[in-house]
């Protein structure tokens, strides 16, 4: 059987469709890498959004979308954190036993908490008042949960990484956050660490991918 083909459907940002493409790029695996304009983000390089839309594509109307080919079927997978997690089990980057799994779970669970409260406390604001509420964000409210993390990964790694002894998909999360919060968590032993490895991994992707805002 031919190896599957892959589409990624999402706008010209990072925000939720830079996590797969980092998964992608670190699994150096061939991908489609289809960008939307994002007028609203003052974003206007890119394929039209409204066309994907009346294609019929999306199945909840909205972006990311994963196509994967494989024995000459399309398969189409929505929500970003199914597109991930999906990724991270087809190219052995969610731990070596269930139990590695779970912990690796534990992780993006608390990122999720991350993303809904900067959801609220950022980008609820009025426009002009965003820049001050990300700085009360990165300052206030992003490490306490990192100091959580970071103790979690002490007591479930003895390695560089977050989960077992290898990368996994919890440590490419933690560096994605990372980038789009502007730290490299060095005040975090253990993420830290991770992120550096990571970093050096990811060396060409990163200084090669397009800017964006966020």
């Amino acid at each position: 059987m031919s190896e599957a083909t892959y589409k990624l459907h999402y706008f010209n940002l990072r925000a939720r469709g830079e996590l797969p493409r980092i998964i992608f790029a670190y699994a150096n695996k061939k991908f489609e890498d289809v960008r939307y304009a994002a007028p609203n983000f003052g974003i206007t390089e890119g394929k039209d959004i409204a066309t994907v839309k009346a294609s019929g594509l999306l199945p909840f109307g909205q972006v990311p979308v994963l196509e994967v080919t494989t024995g000459g079927k399309t398969h189409v997978i929505s929500q970003s954190h199914a597109i991930e997690r999906y990724l991270a089990r087809e190219f052995g980057l969610y731990g070596s036993s269930n139990l590695e799994a779970a912990r690796i779970d534990e992780i993006l669970e608390a990122l999720v908490d991350v993303g809904n409260s900067f959801a609220q406390q950022v980008w609820t604001k009025p426009r002009e008042e965003q820049a001050e509420a990300l700085k009360k964000f990165v300052s206030e409210t992003l490490p306490k949960t990192a100091t959580v993390i970071d103790k979690f990964a002490g007591e479930h790694s003895d390695s560089a990484f977050c989960c077992g002894k290898s990368l996994t998909l919890a440590d490419l999360a933690l560096f994605n956050l990372g980038q789009m919060m502007h730290t490299d968590w060095k005040d975090f032993p253990h993420l830290h660490k991770s992120t550096q490895a990571v970093g050096k991994a990811l060396e060409k992707y990163i200084a090669g991918r397009p800017n964006s805002p966020f």
